[in-house]
């Protein structure tokens, strides 16, 4: 693993609960009690008290918690240890207080950690039952969990400058769980992220089916089709090469599918939510980025000296045809489609 090359994971979309009602769970028939037994009956031995249900949940919900859990937590936690990794010379040995200079590190909140405790807890412990992905978010609320921790006991003694004090034994000390940590939370969030990849991707196309049948092509068609296929765009447009001609098709389809939808919201008797109007910059911003970089693999264009500064110091997003500006562009597609009411 390679820190020093971080590439931030995409954001995920949440599945669009005000397009299809959320199916509430069926109240079960009481059970009536037993009646009482004469005394004479009392030497007979009890049946086993019958295993408590497990809660339950709307699959939607569920999945859309997981969702909230890892687009709260997983750029922070990355670019944390991007930025400590970006002063530490040496990964292996670790810091020595003698950088010309020492930026720390980042942390992750604790209302961003919160969303991936009790509520991914109680979402795996509850039917329908993922067993994939269930056990993929236990484990990753586990281990964004631990290095949360670690970060925010590193960046106090970071922010506080407590190095200058105790000639960086502390930072030492804490190098070997910072490593330790964020390996774990690699692995675990590696995980999770394809779990919830293949169980959004499948739960989306069912549910634009669905919308097609109950609404036809309406505004929250054309919506869900669009992130889809923008969604499908990135995953092929971030590879360090891809096929140009199925990346082509995918452009089209992403622009085609977006242009529907922003025709569509012009009129004014569509039914849409009220924030639409957040979503405009970001489905043009991620159109130019996608054809930027389309074009400059397309066309084989060598990243210039500065350009290859600005990717291996973090800031790949300013650089013209970089996945890093696609990634960019595509959360900020996300996070403002998460936040349209």
């Amino acid at each position: 693993m390679n820190v020093r090359t971080i590439r931030t994971p995409v954001r995920l979309a949440a599945l669009v609960a005000a397009t299809i009602g959320l199916t509430a769970c069926e109240d079960k028939p009481d059970v009536a009690a037993a009646p009482d037994q004469p005394a004479s009956a009392t030497a007979t031995t009890a049946p086993a008290p019958a295993p408590a249900a497990k809660p339950q949940v709307d699959a939607n919900q569920k999945l859309n918690i997981y969702i909230q859990c890892f687009n709260a937590t997983h750029v922070s936690a990355n670019k944390a240890m991007e930025r400590y990794a970006s002063w530490v010379k040496d990964m292996k040995a670790g810091p020595t207080g003698k950088e010309r200079v020492i930026y720390g590190i980042y942390s992750v909140s604790e209302s961003s950690l919160k969303d991936c405790s009790e509520p991914v807890v109680n979402a795996a412990q509850s039917e329908p039952a993922m067993p994939a992905l269930d056990t993929a978010a236990k484990d990753y609320s586990t281990a964004v969990t631990a290095w949360g921790q670690t970060l925010q006991e590193a960046d106090t003694y970071y922010s506080r400058e407590n190095y200058k004090d105790d000639a960086m034994a502390r930072g030492k000390a804490m190098h070997g769980d910072i490593v330790k940590h964020y390996a774990a939370f690699n692995t675990a969030s590696r995980q999770f992220n394809q779990a919830l990849e293949e169980a959004n991707d499948e739960r989306q196309l069912k549910q634009l089916a669905e919308i097609e049948k109950s609404e036809g092509r309406q505004f929250n068609y054309w919506y869900m089709a669009t992130m889809l296929s923008a969604k499908q765009l990135v995953n092929m447009l971030t590879q360090d090469d891809f096929d140009i001609n199925t990346a082509t098709a995918r452009l089209k389809a992403y622009e085609d599918n977006a242009d529907a939808l922003i025709e569509l919201a012009k009129q004014p008797d569509t039914v849409k939510p009220r924030t639409w109007s957040v979503m405009n910059s970001p489905l043009e911003n991620y159109r130019i980025s996608a054809k930027e970089r389309l074009r400059r693999v397309r066309d084989k264009t060598s990243y210039s000296q500065g350009d290859r500064m600005l990717l291996s110091n973090g800031s790949g997003w300013m650089v013209s045809g970089s996945a890093d500006k696609l990634i960019k562009n595509y959360n900020s597609l996300i996070e403002s489609s998460n936040r349209m009411r």
